[in-house]
């Protein structure tokens, strides 16, 4: 049986009790049988032998991978610790769009349960490849063509989600963003303050957007190939909200690339028109495109922005990006982007 080593977090209580084979054996196996349509009593007996960190953002949340094991052979459970109280509200949401969305269309990870005396949310283990690094090498547009198809299904969904997103907030997550960074970087210069004042007097002539569920953090990383099958990830974030938010984040994330990595350029540049066409084809058709550019362009340069205060915090980054990345916005801002 294998364990990582007992990562402690004091934001994250229930961790310790998550990453135990263990503890976790009798949680797990229960869910395991909900997602094949099991009983559990008839079912199999699994155990947990692998648990896997996947991800840990510390004093936020920890991603891990759990592998059970037994007569008919191995599953995989998905899992996120986080520090907050959002993990049944996430649970519901997240159950609401893996309805709506029929599995043929677009493959969405299926919530299977959520413990809340440990704050773990576990969902189904979706085995793939990521898009990204195929969209980024520019050689076809077909990755990013199928990013655009995977969003345009979610928004097109008719999942009811309860907790909606605006304009204000974005904006005012961007600022928290900025508040965060480093006195004298530059997310916390005048220019970005001055940014932001542009973008919060821009929100007041924004024309109004039908809500559809957006996903909220969507780049070009959370589009998966699984066995041929699209598949969108991490969806904690969904809100009711204007679509063209993801789109917009979308860009502002190809554009971030490119300046991180000068050599992905390319593909980033080819990767975006072709982003777009197939999104309007799928979403927009003919009708109402320019109302639609508009609102792109503001949350596009509201991402660079944020994403500015955002690599403010990463010390590897903080002497490179965070300029170019107010550059960029001025420029989306000034119709240049």
């Amino acid at each position: 049986m294998k364990s990582v080593a007992l990562l402690r977090d004091p934001a994250l209580p229930g961790l310790v009790q998550a990453l135990s084979p263990e503890a976790m054996t009798p949680r797990l196996v229960s869910l395991a049988c909900i997602l094949e349509g099991k009983e559990w009593t008839a079912a199999p007996i699994h155990s947990v032998v692998e648990v896997e960190i996947l991800k840990h953002t510390p004093g936020r949340r920890c991603a891990l991978g759990y592998t059970l094991d037994g007569p008919v052979g191995k599953r995989r459970l998905f899992g996120k610790i986080f520090s907050g109280e959002r993990g049944p509200s996430t649970f519901e949401e997240l159950g609401k769009i893996s309805a709506a969305i029929p599995r043929e269309n677009l493959l969405v990870p299926r919530p299977a349960g959520h413990f809340l005396d440990l704050r773990l949310l576990v969902t189904e283990y979706m085995e793939g490849r990521p898009l990204a690094p195929s969209l980024y090498e520019g050689m076809s547009d077909a990755p990013a063509r199928h990013a655009a198809a995977a969003i345009a299904v979610l928004h097109s969904c008719e999942a009811r989600l309860a907790r909606c997103w605006s304009t204000l907030r974005e904006l005012d997550n961007t600022d928290e963003w900025l508040s965060r960074s480093p006195v004298g970087s530059p997310a916390s210069s005048g220019r970005a303050k001055t940014l932001l004042h542009l973008l919060r007097g821009r929100a007041t002539r924004l024309p109004d957007a039908k809500k559809v569920p957006v996903h909220r953090d969507f780049y070009p990383e959370q589009v998966h190939d699984c066995g041929g099958r699209t598949t969108l990830l991490d969806l904690d974030d969904a809100r009711l909200g204007d679509p063209a938010l993801d789109v917009g984040n979308f860009l502002a994330h190809l554009k971030l690339r490119s300046l991180q990595f000068p050599h992905l350029a390319h593909g980033c540049l080819r990767a975006r028109p072709a982003f777009l066409d197939e999104y309007r084809r799928r979403r927009q058709g003919s009708n109402g495109m320019e109302i639609f550019a508009q609102r792109v362009a503001f949350y596009e340069a509201a991402s660079l922005l944020r994403l500015s205060g955002v690599y403010c915090l990463r010390q590897r980054w903080l002497e490179i990006l965070p300029e170019k990345l107010l550059n960029a916005c001025e420029a989306v801002l000034d119709g240049r982007g």
